[in-house]
């Protein structure tokens, strides 16, 4: 597993207009360029925040990306207490 790679990409989203551009457009081709396990690309690419949470993506990282993805708190709390 490869949390920190995980938590970098989501950080990179979070922060880099650029790189969230991209990441909108063509997310598989984002995650590739980071050290990600298939478990966890697949979840970052279908923005899965459940399984995002359980592979080790901090809290305080993944809330801004679902903010970024329109995601409202209660679907987001309910993603990650299963």
């Amino acid at each position: 597993m490869s949390v920190y790679a995980l938590n970098k990409v989501l950080r990179e989203v979070n922060r880099n207009p650029q790189v969230r551009e991209r990441f909108m457009r063509e997310a598989a081709a984002v995650a590739a360029e980071f050290d990600l396990t298939e478990e966890e690309r697949s979840a970052l690419v279908a923005r899965d925040i459940g399984a995002l949470y359980k592979l080790g993506a901090h809290g305080l990282i993944l809330r801004p990306f679902t903010l970024i993805h329109q995601i409202s708190e209660p679907d987001y709390l309910r993603a990650i207490r299963g």
